[in-house]
């Protein structure tokens, strides 16, 4: 049911976490739609998103890093089935992106979220 994921990494300013992980390390910008987030795409399929902390507003508190995971069907069918299996979501609208927030037994957070056309591997 997943077929790849990101972690969601929260900074205080954008540009400059978005010129680290560009500039400095090498890696390549995917995804940037403004209003406070990035995609960086690490190689080999492992995506960085990138958050400022005002616009994270939505996630659960305290909690960051946060994994998100893309499902191989449409998002609220991936939900459906896993509230069949006992997973509890909080869902959040975030602009372009729905987030489907849940925990795992050691409350851990992830989230499903659709992936993006631009991040998709070709």
């Amino acid at each position: 049911m997943i077929r790849g994921g990101i972690v969601t990494l929260n900074v205080g300013d954008m540009k400059r976490a978005v010129r680290f992980y560009v500039e400095t390390l090498g890696m390549k910008l995917v995804d940037d739609p403004g209003g406070g987030s990035a995609v960086i795409d690490a190689g080999d399929g492992f995506l960085i998103g990138l958050r400022e902390r005002a616009a994270a507003q939505g996630a659960p508190a305290g909690h960051a890093p946060s994994i998100g995971l893309h499902p191989k069907i449409p998002l609220r069918e991936a939900i459906s089935i896993l509230e069949n299996r006992g997973v509890v979501f909080e869902v959040k609208d975030d602009g372009p992106a729905t987030l489907a927030y849940f925990r795992d037994p050691d409350d851990n957070v992830l989230h499903l979220c659709q992936e993006p056309s631009a991040t998709r591997p070709r």
